[in-house]
């Protein structure tokens, strides 16, 4: 077997372009990601620092008074209209924008600037400013008239911006959250049922619960381009068997007198060994360049490298059943097509591609039972709480998928006497 084992290996050494591939094109993709899309997460949960200019055209007292005299015009009842009046005065629509921006928790990520519409174009067009928010002329009385009188308001609340940016992003949904608990509440009626209560401003914040870290966006993708391409090296190696089943080495390997099974336990311990220094050597570089898990003891290393062995040992289960199928099949272009259709989907029910957070939730139940999508779970529950208890029954899974898969190409594996 071991003769088998040297040819795998020197079968996959000497094909100088699925080595670039396999050991270059994660590395490659990790950098790329981290530097493309770092901005949309941070490793340490500091808070952004948006820079926001407030053009406040409105007069708010001026808007007021012309709403009083709206009220007081019309055919209402005089307690009708001094319990709209006394609803009005918790409910201040650009006093309630100015005390948004005053949160303290808000300042913490927006910093605003009282500057006119022409300045404020001018800094946002230079980036001092990442987007300005625009109250303009009548904004307090259309508003009041549109929720109390019911009538339709033709002034808007703007923001304003040079371009998009994960910053105008953020503002744009802060706003959007505290407009729409503001329309909550009026919806709910308690301001409109005349209890005159301010509503409530949205309060923000970050829970860290005692013992568990974050993991980051690079720990993330590191991990994820590192299971990825290992499930590729799968397919690669089972694919090997295509030209040697096209020159007749399996049929020449039969009649030497090796056994049969020889052979697919060649390139099964051959994929372990390339798929466990592929992970380990896209781990190691990255380390070095992102420096992907700082500070972590030689009990998290330890753990790591279990789990990335254990993967591996999956992975060549893997390529144990591919490399049966791949004798069986008469088409090599079926074959080949049949495993990047298995990789494809496993890769995106287990999150290579995006975090599996965001599948319908039986999607992510079929993908935490996917040997790439387990080993990311486990990984990420690794570098959040260190438990080795954790690591014990996904462990033992992963090492029946490499059970199941090799018995199941070993059973379809052809013998002696069947091409």
């Amino acid at each position: 077997m071991g003769s088998f084992l040297k040819k795998d290996l020197l079968v996959f050494w000497r094909d100088r372009k699925e080595v670039l591939i396999a050991l270059l094109l994660p590395i490659i993709l990790i950098v790329v990601l981290n530097v493309a899309l770092s901005g949309l997460f941070t490793d340490d949960g500091e808070s952004m620092d948006i820079q926001v200019g407030i053009v406040e055209e409105d007069n708010s007292l001026e808007g007021l008074e012309r709403f009083e005299e709206a009220v007081n015009e019309m055919d209402l009842d005089q307690a009708e209209k001094e319990a709209i009046l006394q609803q009005t005065s918790v409910f201040n629509p650009s006093e309630m924008i100015i005390s948004f921006f005053d949160n303290p928790e808000i300042k913490q990520v927006i910093h605003t600037k009282n500057v006119s519409e022409a300045e404020a174009v001018e800094l946002v067009e230079e980036g001092d400013l990442h987007a300005f928010v625009r109250i303009p002329e009548g904004f307090t009385y259309a508003i009041l008239s549109s929720i109390m009188l019911d009538e339709e308001a033709d002034v808007a609340l703007s923001i304003q911006a040079e371009e998009q940016s994960n910053e105008l992003n953020t503002l744009q949904n802060m706003m959007n959250n505290f407009i729409e608990s503001i329309n909550l509440e009026l919806a709910l009626g308690t301001i409109a049922e005349g209890e005159a209560q301010e509503p409530l401003l949205p309060q923000g914040g970050r829970e860290v619960i005692e013992g568990v870290e974050t993991y980051s966006f690079t720990q993330y993708i590191t991990i994820a381009m590192s299971t990825l391409f290992a499930l590729f090296m799968a397919q690669t190696l089972a694919m090997k068997t295509v030209t040697e089943k096209r020159e007749r080495v399996f049929n020449r390997i039969i009649l030497t007198g090796s056994h049969p099974f020889h052979y697919l336990m060649g390139k099964t311990l051959a994929t372990f060994i390339l798929s466990w220094l592929q992970i380990i050597i896209t781990f190691t570089i990255s380390q070095l360049l992102f420096d992907v898990f700082p500070d972590k003891s030689l009990e998290f290393w330890i753990g790591l490298l279990i789990v990335i062995t254990a993967f591996a040992l999956t992975i060549s289960g893997l390529t144990a059943l591919f490399t049966s199928i791949t004798l069986n099949l008469q088409d090599t272009n079926a074959a080949s097509g049949i495993f990047s259709l298995i990789i494809m989907s496993m890769a995106v029910l287990g999150g290579n591609f995006t975090p599996i957070q965001i599948l319908p939730a039986f999607l992510q139940r079929i993908g935490e039972w996917t040997p790439n999508g387990l080993s990311l779970t486990v990984i990420l529950e690794w570098i959040q709480l260190n438990n080795s208890g954790n690591l014990v029954i996904p462990m033992g899974i992963l090492f029946g998928y490499f059970i199941v898969f090799l018995m199941l190409g070993m059973a379809i594996f052809p013998g002696r006497g069947r091409n």
